[in-house]
């Protein structure tokens, strides 16, 4: 009977564990969901690197945006736990070099890293755009 016990309060541990942790890896999901991303005038923008970031729950990119004759040459992620996603960011950035906009859908799957990664870029470009 004390055995039962045990394996039933390790079991509740495990499912109260499972729990916050699915919590927390879901906070921010439904806000960057919801992200609208604009598309950016490239050719007011002057030649240069901005800065852009954009953070919500784990979804949290900071980026360089690269910018030559008036069209994006380099999209880099500059913080270390984002750019460790090196093939998604890979696809990202052709995305944005092909498309000249922040307005991506990369991989099915993975459109609110997309969107994330899509509004950084923005965010870097829009000031430069004015």
């Amino acid at each position: 009977m004390k055995a039962l016990k045990v394996v039933l309060i390790t079991l509740a541990g495990f499912v109260v564990l499972f729990g916050i942790l699915f919590v927390f890896i879901n906070i921010g999901m439904n806000d960057v969901r919801k992200v609208v991303i604009n598309d950016v005038d490239i050719t007011r923008i002057a030649d240069g690197a901005y800065a852009g970031s954009y953070h919500k729950g784990r979804w949290t990119y900071d980026v360089k945006v690269s910018v030559k004759d008036h069209k994006i040459t380099n999209v880099e992620v500059t913080n270390k736990r984002m750019a460790m996603m090196k093939e998604f960011n890979a696809k990202a950035e052709a995305e944005i070099l092909k498309r000249q906009s922040p307005r991506i859908d990369v991989v099915s799957g993975a459109t609110i890293s997309s969107k994330a990664y899509g509004k950084a870029v923005e965010i870097a470009l829009t000031p430069a755009a004015k």
